[in-house]
């Protein structure tokens, strides 16, 4: 074998031994992170007439985040902090949630992206509710 292939097959099991060890540091850190019951997440939007599809997709989708199942999460988890994600992170987050509650994306979901900062669980529910209110429009 040659010098060069293996200097290239030493970097590339490094880089996946760095990934695996990132990830399981990541799901260890999202395990001990206590939120709230599913009942409680959803219940959290009532009094904003936030249909109860909108919130139990939210809550659903980043459970399955992690591995622990003692892991949850709460409306005011933010983004940054909880989950380790950044803004694009999010907008691929809100384009998947909003294809699985079949919605459709607004024509100025760029604009209503930058106007409606997501940084919360909450921030999600609220926009996911606004794109809702906004089909067809």
């Amino acid at each position: 074998m040659s010098y060069m292939l293996s200097v290239i097959l030493e970097s590339g099991a490094v880089a996946v031994a760095g990934i695996a060890i990132a990830f399981v540091v990541h799901q260890r850190r999202l395990g001990k992170h206590r939120g709230v019951a599913r009942e409680a997440f959803i219940g959290a939007f009532t009094d904003s007439a936030i249909p109860a599809e909108i919130a139990s997709a939210v809550y659903d989708y980043y459970k399955r985040r992690a591995i622990s199942k003692e892991f949850s999460v709460a409306p005011e988890d933010d983004y940054a902090g909880v989950l380790s994600e950044g803004d694009e992170d999010i907008d691929d987050d809100a384009r998947f949630l909003i294809k699985r509650l079949g919605l459709k994306l607004p024509p100025n979901y760029a604009m209503a992206r930058s106007e409606m900062p997501i940084r919360t669980l909450r921030d999600m529910v609220v926009w996911l509710h606004w794109v809702q209110q906004h089909q067809g429009v």
